[in-house]
């Protein structure tokens, strides 16, 4: 399986988890693909937790997601949040990553750098692909 962004996705989900430090940022990834997932859109979604190391995204914001990828013929393929260590699922991130079986995109922001992850009979590391 392979995730694609685009460069200027990936500068704004970068930005977007320096923006919301001390705590964890969050968004939506939407577009399409099964083993080839590529990502047309990024929404960004306020914290509810307001936390350093969880993230939630309330029904009704998740709502608006689903129901605007909808409207523009996709999908919500993806999750988005920042951790303030490793680019890897927390053991919360991969009971929800059950539940939620989208690709996870992940931003360290102690190591500048991505991870991307599904659950897949367990959670499985997901290759990074940028377009242009």
């Amino acid at each position: 399986m392979k995730i694609i962004l685009s460069s200027a996705q990936l500068q704004q989900l970068e930005q977007l988890a320096k923006d919301s430090l001390p705590n964890e940022s969050c968004a939506f990834l939407l577009g399409g693909g099964d083993s080839e997932v590529t990502i047309k859109e990024v929404m960004p979604m306020e914290n509810a937790d307001a936390s350093r190391v969880s993230f939630t995204i309330t029904p009704d914001e998740t709502l608006r997601a689903y129901r605007l990828a909808e409207s523009r013929g996709m999908q919500v393929a993806g999750i988005f949040h920042s951790h303030p260590s490793l680019p890897s699922p927390s053991s919360t991130d991969a009971r929800f990553m059950e539940v939620n079986p989208v690709v996870w995109v992940i931003y360290s922001t102690t190591a500048n750098r991505f991870g991307a992850w599904v659950f897949d009979d367990g959670v499985k590391e997901v290759k990074m692909a940028t377009m242009a």
